[in-house]
């Protein structure tokens, strides 16, 4: 059984995720080709967006995640205090059955922060596979949304208590 732990984010890993690209319809969370690179590697190491890596046994970058303003998108209503999580899974590891594990390092290393009482993520609503893992993780859908950049339909789903 695969292990994952959760690291802070080097720039290596950040570097990594750039060249990400997953199938349709997942290619909608493709990293950005245009702009410049350096941007986007510095704003994984922002420390405000708190970015992590998670890595399996063997030490190998297997995702991201990140806690807090990242985990939102423009349009939906935060107003309700939990902590905000978005994850990413290197695509070649999408699919494959990891996807509970990966999520339950990442909620177990959100739990350590003792001020936190609820979780929150926010899922486009076409990526059911998402939205399934965390239903297994007792999130439950509390509103939904238009992206007020590109008018995608999202669900923002929370968990109450602690891990």
């Amino acid at each position: 059984m695969t292990s994952f732990r959760v690291v802070p984010l080097k720039e290596e890993h950040a570097r990594q995720i750039l060249l990400w690209r997953y199938p349709p319809p997942y290619d909608f969370y493709d990293p950005p080709e245009e702009g410049d690179p350096e941007y986007y590697v510095s704003e994984f190491l922002n420390p405000t967006l708190r970015f992590h890596a998670v890595l399996d046994e063997l030490g190998r970058f297997i995702g991201f995640c990140s806690f807090g303003l990242d985990g939102q998108v423009p349009g939906g209503n935060y107003a309700r205090d939990a902590l905000d999580i978005g994850v990413g899974m290197k695509p070649e590891f999408t699919g494959a059955g990891l996807g509970a594990r990966f999520f339950e390092a990442i909620l177990q290393h959100a739990a350590q922060d003792p001020g936190v009482q609820r979780f929150r993520v926010t899922v486009a609503n076409f990526n059911k596979r998402a939205m399934t893992l965390y239903r297994k993780f007792d999130f439950r859908k509390c509103d939904e949304f238009e992206d007020a950049r590109h008018g995608v339909p999202y669900t923002i789903m929370i968990r109450d208590g602690r891990v």
